[in-house]
């Protein structure tokens, strides 16, 4: 993929989907079984990574639009799939919901890796961008999962009231933080007493991976992504910057082989044999939703000092799906929702859909639309 000039993660999906169940069935279930846990530590890798390379000066920089993009573009796109499933598919406006807030939210295993790659290379980096997309992204799941729950709840006429749901997310997100802080300050010293970098590293990956189990498994309620990035962010910033050096090391070589697993077992859970006589009105529901979404991260970044071009970075970069349409997308249908076969089929079309577009548009536009500022400098520097 790459001497193609594509992203390799989307060979890896190609590959995940053809030996998984819906073709040859090459995945022994044992694999399959364990592909939770196996794309939770690949995952904590780049989200410790991403977090060792945010600076304090960064965070001031990206704190207002990251805050706009954790629920403004998934909440537009979300609202805008449920009207139109009420149109297309004659569903109840719940329904509708229920299908609107599984595609909304963005892709951390496309969206992640991708910015960490942009912080390695520098691009971006004087405004933060990329990091900016990492917080942002990171919150995102949390707002689409709760307005999944709560149409859930208000199917099956539970008690469910979308304003505790909602209250629930700064919860979520502040005890994510808070969680992430108090494993860096763990850490510090046991890391101290360990001293072999390899050994440190892999205590590190052992507590992000513990926090991902523990909101998996609902044993907490918080937002593990936010907290594996802080444990990261704090390690760096205010723990001990050699040992984040080390763990930028040996975490991106262990991300060599971790992304392999994610993306695999992304594409493994995608079955395109559900899509069926959907993909004419599924089509166009997504991508009219996506163009809702797109609206609703431009306006998130207005009053920035982003540039027209590196807005429209920040548009394409938001428009992935995978994670969690791949996890969720069955879940109606398993629970007995009217129309499930048809939002399993149109969550997983979504996949199919924006997963290319977005890894793509990643690749091919980071250079031309964040390069600017590089170039900028450099002129002025040749000039002095």
């Amino acid at each position: 993929m790459e001497r193609i000039k594509l992203p390799k993660l989307l060979g890896m999906i190609i590959f995940g989907c053809v030996v998984g169940p819906a073709y040859l069935g090459a995945l022994d279930g044992f694999t399959l079984e364990i592909g939770k846990e196996l794309k939770s530590v690949a995952l904590v890798t780049v989200l410790i990574t991403g977090g060792l390379g945010i600076s304090c000066e960064q965070l001031k920089k990206m704190g207002r639009p990251a805050l706009l993009l954790s629920f403004i573009p998934a909440g537009l796109e979300g609202f805008a799939v449920a009207f139109a499933a009420v149109k297309v598919f004659g569903f109840t406006f719940i329904q509708g919901g229920i299908l609107g807030f599984i595609i909304s939210a963005v892709s951390p295993a496309v969206l992640i890796p991708s910015m960490v790659d942009l912080i390695k290379r520098g691009l971006g980096r004087k405004k933060a961008i990329p990091q900016m997309m990492l917080a942002g992204g990171s919150a995102d799941d949390s707002i689409a999962i709760a307005l999944f729950t709560t149409f859930i709840g208000l199917y099956f006429g539970s008690e469910s009231s979308l304003g505790a749901n909602l209250a629930g997310v700064p919860l979520s997100i502040g005890f994510g933080i808070f969680s992430g802080v108090v494993a860096a300050c763990l850490l510090k010293p046991l890391c101290r007493l360990v001293r072999n970098p390899v050994a440190q590293s892999a205590l590190v990956l052992g507590v992000g991976t513990g926090m991902r189990i523990l909101e998996d498994r609902h044993i907490l309620e918080f937002n593990s992504l936010i907290g594996v990035m802080v444990m990261g962010f704090m390690i760096n910033n205010y723990a001990d910057a050699k040992l984040g050096e080390d763990l930028s090391l040996y975490l991106g070589k262990a991300w060599q082989i971790g992304q392999i697993y994610l993306f695999t077992l992304v594409g493994a859970a995608i079955d395109p044999n559900l899509i069926g006589q959907l993909i004419v009105p599924g089509t166009l529901i997504i991508l009219s939703a996506l163009v809702i979404r797109s609206v609703g991260t431009w306006v998130s970044l207005i009053g920035t000092e982003l540039s027209y071009r590196e807005r429209l970075f920040c548009v394409i970069a938001y428009l992935p799906k995978a994670t969690v349409q791949s996890a969720k997308a069955g879940v109606p249908l398993q629970m007995g929702v009217a129309g499930g076969e048809i939002i399993q089929a149109v969550a997983i079309l979504s996949v199919l859909l924006t997963a290319p577009l977005g890894a793509i548009g990643i690749k091919l536009s980071a250079e031309p639309l964040l390069g600017e500022e590089e170039r900028v400098e450099l002129r002025e520097e040749a000039v002095l």
